[in-house]
């Protein structure tokens, strides 16, 4: 099922109430609704927004969703390439008036001559894992024009393992605890399962550094969220 598409395509046709429920199997489930995939560039987190201001050049959007960042960034000027793998999504965002919009899987993707890549709303979490993080950079900046730059959003879950007295039980095992398995529920239909990745600030500046990105944080959240930019550094 094309969870995000029948969403979006509801809630144009008037379910202004139309909810998404999320279960994540470090969590107890939760309800997204999906006027938040609609949000203006007023109606967005500070985090959304400073990342958005940082954009330049040509712009290509990770996992667009609606077409909420896309839209913003066409009406200041920029050219924007806006990809999802969800067909429907995709039809929304061209409906919206998303120019370039396409129906794409972001790892066999192949245009290039990007000055900014954007991965919002954890959309760098695609990599599934720490050293799918590393393959994810050293895929996106083939596409790169030298001095690019890649816009990440993510959050470290660390907080959901904190006990009481402030200390940390978190699960031993082969597994990263920001690698986490999603599915999604809408009106009683459930998608697959799916692995995706909460990557904490550290490594991903490691894994970031060994591409050959310098590293800084637009973004620090008092709720462990944050917006890491990675510029891609040029040879002398």
């Amino acid at each position: 099922m094309d969870v995000f598409g029948k969403a979006f395509r509801d809630y144009l046709d008037g379910d202004s109430k139309a909810v998404i429920r999320v279960y994540l199997d470090v969590s107890e489930p939760d309800d997204l609704p999906v006027s938040y995939f609609f949000r203006t560039y007023k109606e967005m987190p500070l985090w959304e927004q400073m990342a958005l201001d940082a954009c330049r050049g040509r712009v290509l959007d990770v996992g667009a969703g609606a077409g909420a960042h896309a839209l913003d960034l066409q009406q200041r000027g920029l050219e924007v390439v806006a990809i999802d793998l969800s067909p429907g999504a995709v039809d929304i965002m061209k409906a919206r008036g998303v120019k370039n919009a396409i129906c794409q899987d972001f790892f066999v993707f192949g245009e290039k001559s990007f000055d900014t890549v954007l991965f919002l709303m954890n959309g760098a979490g695609m990599a599934t894992n720490l050293e799918g993080l590393q393959q994810l950079f050293r895929h996106t900046k083939k596409w790169m024009n030298p001095g690019g730059q890649i816009l990440v959003e993510s959050t470290d879950l660390i907080y959901l393992f904190e006990e009481e007295d402030g200390s940390y039980s978190i699960p031993l095992g082969e597994r990263y605890y920001g690698e986490v398995v999603y599915q999604l529920e809408y009106k009683g239909r459930r998608g697959e399962s799916f692995h995706w990745l909460f990557v904490d600030p550290d490594n991903l500046s490691d894994a970031a550094e060994r591409e050959g990105f310098s590293v800084d944080f637009l973004f620090l959240g008092e709720d462990h969220n944050y917006v890491a930019r990675l510029i891609l550094e040029t040879k002398a």
